[in-house]
């Protein structure tokens, strides 16, 4: 079974230099999972893309669905799209692992917290491949396979 990572989802939603290769590793065959933590990642990424293009900024996106209407409910539509396309990848969403084995992530191998939930998730749930286009993970190849590989 495979864990997907937001880089992957992002780099299919959005074309990039790197479409090509996330597309391959989602039209893979193997089980495929992700986590709440990886939707929260995804859906602030096309949030800020979608309704502040020219800056991305999340304070400014704050002010933004604090005083605009329309770009909340513009908020509501992005979300039913994020999970939309995170469905149609064949992609299977669970539960985050507890923070006991983040904290221990972050100890041994310097990862930030949402990169150290992501693995302890991939971990808790059997996964012995992380689909991921993020270097951060480099540090933890003998935990998990990394898929694709390298770029």
């Amino acid at each position: 079974m495979m864990f997907v990572d937001s880089s992957v989802i992002l780099n299919v939603m959005f074309e990039t230099q790197l479409t090509e290769l996330a597309r391959k590793v989602i039209e893979s065959n193997e089980p495929k999972i992700t986590s709440d933590t990886v939707i929260d990642e995804v859906y602030l990424v096309v949030l800020k893309k979608v309704l502040l293009p020219e800056s991305r900024s999340t304070r400014g996106l704050k002010r933004l669905l604090k005083k605009d209407v329309k770009a909340r409910e513009k908020a509501g539509e992005l979300l039913a799209l994020v999970l939309g396309s995170i469905h149609a990848m064949g992609i299977v969403v669970v539960g985050d692992a507890k923070w006991d084995a983040v904290g221990e992530l972050v100890s041994e191998y310097g990862l930030l917290p949402h990169d150290a939930r992501i693995l302890a998730t991939a971990i808790e749930y059997g996964c012995e491949r992380l689909a991921t286009l993020d270097e951060d993970f480099k540090v933890v190849e003998d935990l998990v396979e990394l898929v694709p590989g390298k770029p």
